[in-house]
């Protein structure tokens, strides 16, 4: 996508341009981890976490909806740790060894 083009918005919270995007892409892979913040969904939040499979590649992901009544900074924290070891728990069942 161009540029100067932009995304259909799902929520005011939507990311709608992709310069935006990438840079939001850039971040998830640096950190690991990705958090949604009523992007898609006005009234629910979200963290997710890559799965692997045994070379390595990213096959799924493990992500954790949550109601924005239920959702706060410490909340995302600690779901987001359940997320990472959750998707690291599948990801060691289908071979994959964290470098670790």
């Amino acid at each position: 996508m161009p540029d100067g083009a932009e995304l259909a918005a799902m929520t005011p919270n939507s990311i709608t341009d992709p310069a935006a995007l990438r840079e939001a892409l850039a971040e998830i892979r640096r950190r690991g981890i990705a958090v949604e913040s009523r992007e898609s969904n006005p009234d629910v939040s979200c963290v997710a976490a890559p799965v692997r499979d045994r070379t390595g590649q990213v096959v799924a992901a493990l992500s954790i909806s949550v109601p924005m009544i239920r959702w706060s900074e410490e909340r995302r924290a600690e779901l987001e740790q359940l997320a990472v070891k959750g998707a690291a728990d599948l990801s060691e069942r289908l071979g994959h060894r964290s470098a670790a």
